[in-house]
C-alpha cells in the first residue's frame, strides 16, 4: 500500500527559501539603500566639517596679518593681501567655487570665504556639493604698547654684529610704528639700553636726584677712605677739570636686580656716578694709572697700593701726566676717571621714532659684559617709579610692556695681574666683592654675575613685564640663563651668525604685535 508523507517543517521552510529568495534580497537591497545614504552623508559632512575648519584657520590668521599692516595700506592692497593669503592656505584644500571678501571697518578687519565642498553618495539626492561660509574678524589693538631694546654694545660687537644689529633693530622700530595709529599719541614708546661693563646715562644726568650727590652710598667707601675730603665723585671730576661722561655703576646688593625705587633716605638705593681711580704709580701692572699718586711730590711708602688710588688730594692737586687722547694698552680705554666709558648714553621711552633711530645709528662698542646692569636699566626705563617715572602703572590693562636683551657674550669681569685683580668697571673692583665672589676665576666671577642676572630675570617678569632673549654668535657657555630669562620658550633665540638677527627681530616684531593684539 503506497502512502503519501506530508513535508516536514524543515523541507517547508527550505522550499520557501528556495522559492522565495529573490523577494528577500530585493528587500533587503531596498533596505539598505537608506543606511548607505546616511553612511554617504556622514563622509561628505565629515568632508566638509573638515574643510571647514581648514578655512577657519586660514581666515583667522588671514584676518590677524592684515590686522598688522601699517594704517595707510589701501582697501585695493588689503583685499589682494587678503584674497592672495587665504588662497595660498587653501590652495591644496580641493574646495571650489572659492571667493574671499576682505573688509575694513575701522580697527576691525573681517576676512570671509564662500565656496563647496564635492559630494560622494549624497548626490543620489540631488546634492553635488557642500556650501562653505567661514569668516573671521581681528581688532587693531588698541593696546598701548612700552618696549625697552637693550642691546650688547661691548667690544665683541665690533665689525658685522654691530651693523647688522643696528640694521636689525631698525627694521623692528620700523615695523612697529607701522602699526600704530599716530592719533594715539602714546599708543608706542621705545627707549634704548646699550650697554658693557657699564650704562651710560649722558653727562646732562649729572644733578639728578637719583644719583648719590652727597657721597652717602657704602660703594663710595670701598674705595676713598670713609670722612676723607672730597669723595664726593662729582667734587673729583670739578677738581680735575673732568666732565662726568655719564656711566653708572650697579647699586650695592639687594638694590642691583631690584626694582626698588632710589631715595636720599636710603643712600645704598642711590646710584653712585662712574669713577675709575687713578692706580697707583708702585703697581707695575697697573693699567690706569694717569697722575701721580701723592700730592706736591710727597713721599709715603707705608700706603699700600688700593691705599694710593683711594687718596683723594691728589686728584685735586695733582695734574693729568697722559694726554686726553692716550689709552691704555691692554683695554683701548681712554686714561682717567671716565676709562670704559664710550658707550652711548640711553634713550628714554619716547614716541619719536627719528629719536629711537639716530640712537641705534649711533651705537658704538666698548668694554666687556655686564647683562644685569644692561636689563636693570632696561627695567628702570619702563618703570612708573624713579629713576625716571616714564612707564605706567604695570598692572595698567591696556598698556603692555616688553624688553629684548640681546648679547653676544657671557658675564665678565676680566682678570688680571694687578693689585686690583681686574679692571675697573660698573662692578668696580672684584675686591670690593660686589657681586658675591672676590675670586680670581673668571668662570667663578661669570658664574656670580649670572646668578645676578637669573635673579634680575625672575623679578623683572615678576613685575608684569615680557622679555625676549637673545644670544648671538657665543661659542663658550651655555645658553640656559638667557633661555630661562625669556617669559617662554618662544621668547628665546640662539642665533649662530649675526647675519640671522634681522630675521629675528622681524620674528619678535610679529610675536609683539600678536600678543598685543590678543588682548
Amino acid at each position: 500500500m503506497n502512502r503519501r508523507h506530508s513535508p516536514s517543517r524543515s523541507t517547508f521552510l527550505h522550499s520557501f527559501r528556495r522559492h522565495d529568495g529573490g523577494g528577500v534580497a530585493i528587500i533587503f537591497a531596498l533596505a539598505s539603500i537608506p543606511l548607505l545614504m546616511a553612511a554617504g552623508m556622514a563622509i561628505d559632512y565629515s568632508v566638509n566639517s573638515n574643510a571647514r575648519q581648514e578655512v577657519q584657520n586660514a581666515v583667522d590668521a588671514a584676518a590677524l596679518s592684515l590686522a598688522k599692516l601699517p594704517l595707510d595700506t589701501s582697501e585695493t592692497e588689503l583685499k589682494a593681501k587678503g584674497d592672495a593669503q587665504v588662497k595660498l592656505a587653501l590652495s591644496k584644500s580641493g574646495i571650489g567655487g572659492l571667493v574671499v571678501t576682505t573688509v575694513r571697518d575701522g580697527d576691525y578687519i573681517r576676512v570671509g570665504i564662500t565656496g563647496n565642498t564635492p559630494t560622494s553618495l549624497t548626490q543620489l539626492l540631488g546634492h553635488t556639493q557642500l556650501a562653505l561660509n567661514v569668516t573671521s574678524t581681528a581688532k587693531r589693538s588698541t593696546t598701548n604698547l612700552e618696549l625697552a631694546l637693550v642691546l650688547d654694545n661691548t667690544g665683541s660687537m665690533k665689525g658685522p654684529k654691530l651693523t647688522n644689529l643696528k640694521a636689525a633693530a631698525t627694521d623692528l622700530v620700523d615695523n612697529l610704528f607701522k602699526q600704530t595709529d599716530p592719533a594715539k599719541p602714546n599708543a608706542l614708546k621705545i627707549g634704548i639700553v646699550p650697554f658693557s661693563m657699564t650704562v651710560n646715562l649722558g653727562p646732562t644726568a649729572a644733578g639728578s636726584d637719583y644719583l648719590d650727590l652727597g657721597a652717602n652710598s657704602s660703594i663710595h667707601k670701598m674705595i676713598f677712605k670713609p670722612g676723607e675730603s672730597g669723595a664726593n665723585r662729582f667734587t673729583l671730576f670739578t677738581a680735575m677739570k673732568r666732565t662726568w661722561a655719564g656711566c653708572v655703576e650697579s647699586r650695592p646688593t639687594p638694590y642691583d636686580v631690584d626694582g626698588t625705587p632710589p631715595s636720599s633716605l636710603y643712600p645704598d638705593t642711590l646710584f653712585v656716578p662712574f669713577f675709575a681711580p687713578d692706580e697707583s704709580d708702585n703697581d707695575t701692572l697697573a693699567v690706569n694709572s694717569y697722575m701721580d699718586d701723592l700730592p706736591n711730590g710727597k713721599r709715603d711708602n707705608s700706603l699700600t697700593n688700593r691705599e694710593r688710588q683711594g687718596l683723594t688730594e691728589k686728584y685735586s692737586k695733582n695734574t693729568f701726566k697722559i694726554g686726553a687722547s692716550d689709552r691704555q694698552g691692554s683695554t683701548g680705554y681712554l686714561y682717567g676717571p671716565n676709562a670704559g666709558c664710550e658707550i652711548q648714553p640711553l634713550t628714554r621711552l619716547t614716541t619719536s621714532k627719528s629719536t629711537v633711530l639716530n640712537a641705534i645709528t649711533a651705537m658704538s662698542v666698548s668694554g666687556d659684559t655686564n647683562v644685569p646692569i644692561g636689563l636693570a636699566w632696561g627695567w628702570h626705563l619702563l618703570s612708573p617709579f624713579a629713576p625716571f617715572r616714564d612707564g605706567v602703572a604695570y598692572d595698567d590693562l591696556k598698556t603692555k610692556k616688553f624688553i629684548v636683551l640681546m648679547t653676544d657674550g657671557q658675564n665678565q669681569s676680566t682678570y688680571n695681574n694687578s693689585e686690583n685683580r681686574s679692571y675697573y668697571s660698573g662692578i668696580g673692583y672684584i675686591w670690593q666683592n660686589r657681586i658675591g665672589t672676590i675670586s680670581n676665576d673668571m668662570a667663578t666671577r661669570s658664574k656670580a654675575m649670572d646668578d645676578r642676572l637669573s635673579a634680575l630675570c625672575a623679578n623683572v617678569k615678576n613685575s608684569n613685564v615680557q622679555v625676549f632673549t637673545i644670544r648671538v654668535e657665543v661659542t663658550e657657555g651655555t645658553n640656559e640663563v638667557l633661555k630661562a630669562c625669556a617669559s617662554k620658550a618662544s621668547m628665546f633665540f640662539d642665533v649662530k651668525d649675526s647675519s640671522g638677527l634681522p630675521a629675528v627681530f622681524k620674528a619678535i616684531a610679529e610675536q609683539i604685535s600678536d600678543l598685543r593684539i590678543a588682548n
